[in-house]
């Protein structure tokens, strides 16, 4: 594609997706510094900032190949390449940090109460009041709204040294400086920072050398009195393939959940999201949204965002008809069929290992365990025979796949966390 072709597709993308969100600060924060380098017919290549501005620029993927697909008829595939990394851990922070996501627009109810007292206390009273502090809770129930305002509050009443990254940065992070021999500047990095917030710590599971040198970063800050905060998307015993002597560390400190908001809550969310837009909405709209989307404050605030583009490019009254449409549409969007390579993609992402090592045929418990539970899902959900499903998962005896299936079944019949991880794996593909 010609560089004028590439200028006019990212023009028109851009200033769609401004238009649709509503929302110049996030549009100033996660779309200005995205570029749009080449498609080659099939490849949509998109270059970011760094690897660390990728969590936040993530939610507006879909939009991208939503607006694409309008051009040209299909949804493309994204490759990912990144630009200069950051050398300042203070322009690292400002990048990643969400104006909307500060204490002040938190809003509070049974099911967050205390992992707000404790984000709060341990921003005024770091190193102190709970440390670490391990946040958890399902996905969209406002853990990195937490994680970012204890930054936001730190960054505007203290000089102290900070970093707020995913743990798949941390990751990145080790393996270059294995591969550029800067072990000590890496070290360094993150030893000398007064906070630590790290967003998605499971991510470290399976992964020995960066867990090795999470454990003496850990050590090091705490024996210094420098605080961190941690989340997960699940508490810390259930976390498989972290060593015991991280996962004791986790708990050292104060562990606390967030949990779906109840009605209440809901109503607040969308009161308040409706506030920061200055949009006004009459208070029956409100009260549908929040009958209808109960269990993810991300989709809540989602489904708004939609219903307020959608007005704005029709325009046309937000009334109950509009509300119910975008509603159905999204929860008709959100389903999609289970298949084999569906089932693998979930339970690779929840147990945080590679579609490689569950076909690898290893017979060790981090691996051994989710492929049996792949397998019966596989049983369970889909149509595929026993010889399909074994052939999938690179196994030539079906037998194999039956002696799995039985063995997960008893395990959900005695196990808890097997149990649950099933019921979370289950929930995640929309049964």
């Amino acid at each position: 594609m010609e560089k004028f072709e590439v200028e006019n597709l990212s023009q028109h993308i851009f200033n769609n997706i401004k238009e649709q969100i509503n929302n110049p600060r996030g549009y100033d924060i996660w779309i200005k510094p995205v570029k749009i380098i080449d498609f080659d017919g099939e490849i949509l290549h998109i270059q970011i900032p760094n690897r660390a501005f990728y969590r936040g620029f993530f939610p507006f993927l879909e939009i991208i190949k939503e607006e694409f697909s309008k051009l040209y008829g299909f949804y493309p595939k994204i490759d990912i390449s990144y630009g200069e990394e950051e050398k300042s851990d203070r322009k690292l922070l400002e990048i990643n940090l969400n104006p909307e996501y500060t204490f002040e627009n938190f809003i509070v109810g049974p099911c967050n109460r205390l992992a707000h007292a404790a984000a709060l206390a341990v921003a005024q009273s770091p190193g102190i009041a709970y440390n670490p502090l391990f946040i958890y809770g399902k996905v969209g129930l406002g853990k990195t709204h937490l994680m970012q305002a204890i930054g936001h509050y730190i960054k505007n009443r203290s000089d102290l040294k900070m970093a707020y990254i995913p743990a798949e940065f941390f990751v990145n992070e080790y393996i270059q400086s294995i591969k550029n021999k800067t072990t000590y500047n890496f070290r360094n990095k993150f030893r000398n920072l007064d906070f630590l917030l790290i967003d998605d710590i499971h991510f470290i599971a399976g992964k020995g050398g960066s867990q090795e040198e999470f454990f003496h970063t850990f050590n090091f800050l705490y024996d210094n009195k420098k605080q961190m905060i941690l989340s997960s998307d699940r508490p810390p015993k259930e976390i498989t393939a972290i060593e015991e002597r991280i996962i004791s560390r986790f708990e050292w400190g104060l562990v606390v959940d967030l949990q779906p908001p109840d009605f209440e809550t809901r109503v607040a969310i969308l009161k308040k999201k409706a506030e920061i837009r200055n949009i006004v909405i009459n208070d029956d709209i409100i009260f549908l949204i929040a009958e209808k989307v109960e269990d993810n404050i991300r989709v809540l605030e989602g489904i708004l965002n939609r219903i307020l583009a959608l007005s704005k490019l029709t325009n046309s009254e937000i009334n109950e008809e509009l509300v119910n449409e975008i509603i159905d549409g999204f929860k008709r969007k959100g389903k999609r069929k289970i298949t084999l390579e569906t089932i693998m993609e979930m339970v690779c992402n929840y147990f945080n290992i590679s579609e490689k090592e569950i076909k690898s045929g290893k017979r060790i418990k981090n691996i051994l365990i989710p492929r049996q539970i792949a397998m019966y899902l596989a049983r369970d959900l889909t149509t595929s025979s026993l010889n399909s499903i074994g052939e999938f998962f690179g196994i030539k005896d079906h037998t194999t796949v039956i002696n799995a299936c039985k063995k997960v079944k008893k395990l959900i019949e005695n196990d808890t966390y097997i149990k649950n991880s099933v019921e979370n794996i289950k929930r995640g593909l929309s049964v």
